[in-house]
């Protein structure tokens, strides 16, 4: 990952329109904490604590976190051993956050890991607890459905690593959002942040979206990195065979991308969350 440049923060502020660094205290309403290992894409084995948001605004048919799509659960679940859970009271604080964590800054953890439900639906929440946890030494890895865009330019300079969705219609089950894809690529592209996409395939893949997506990316950053990850069996969603998987990778590095890779959710393997 490329360095940050001293002021790569406030110059990103300054460029955004966002002031350099939050004041504000707003609350978030947290579906639980966990430490577990990253399952996804190319950071895949790195060791995180995962701080999994309340509520999203999508229906994946392949969603495996159903209990996120709540907005806002009474309590949350507080897990920094394994196995030794406890029950929390929403929402939580931005400096009550910092305190849960500032314990295991340091630990054997390559991140945190924001995910969902969709963490960017809390933008603010984020736009004042990363700068703490920053400060705290943590690195922050945003997990995303990719399309909500206007969000994402609010904690943009806190980033230091991006995860975004490209959601094909024929596997999700809902409408295409390609131009909020776009603009929400080009945006993270404009970053040191390291980002990657990734695009959850099933035996219904419709092989023109995924053409499409792949010269979505080649248009604005053919470097960057692409999982194809084979769709999890799941409430009537079938995993594409092995001929499929690899006439999709092919595919798409014809379209001028240079890194596709197929990689499954490796925590299921594993038997992790």
């Amino acid at each position: 990952m490329l360095a940050r440049k001293p002021g790569f923060a406030a110059g990103l502020s300054f460029l955004y329109g966002l002031p350099a660094m939050a004041t504000q205290n707003p609350e978030a309403w947290v579906a639980e904490i966990f430490c577990s290992v990253q399952g996804e894409a190319p950071l895949v084995g790195a060791r995180q604590v995962f701080v999994r948001l309340a509520g999203c605004h999508r229906r994946c048919r392949f969603c495996d976190t159903p209990a996120a799509l709540v907005t806002r659960p009474p309590t949350w679940s507080l897990e920094i051993e394994p196995g030794r859970n406890r029950r929390e009271k929403n929402p939580v604080s931005a400096i009550r956050l910092a305190d849960i964590l500032s314990g295991l800054a340091g630990g054997p953890f390559h991140s945190i890991a924001f995910t969902g439900g969709e963490p960017l639906l809390q933008a603010d929440f984020l736009r004042a607890a990363l700068p703490r946890l920053r400060r705290a030494g943590w690195r922050i890895y945003l997990e995303t459905s990719g399309d909500r865009w206007r969000e994402l330019r609010q904690i943009l300079p806190q980033l230091d690593f991006i995860a975004m969705d490209i959601k094909l219609p024929s596997v999700t089950g809902q409408a295409a959002t390609w131009q909020a894809h776009r603009k929400f690529l080009e945006l993270a592209t404009t970053t040191q942040a390291e980002t990657f996409v990734k695009i959850v395939v099933g035996r219904a893949t419709n092989e023109a979206e995924l053409r499409r997506a792949a010269r979505l990316v080649a248009s604005v950053a053919s470097q960057t990195p692409v999982t194809l990850q084979p769709a999890t069996p799941h409430a009537g969603i079938n995993a594409p065979t092995a001929q499929q998987l690899w006439r999709w990778q092919a595919l798409m590095l014809a379209a001028g991308l240079r890194d596709v890779r197929v990689i499954p959710q490796v925590h299921v393997l594993m038997g992790q969350r």
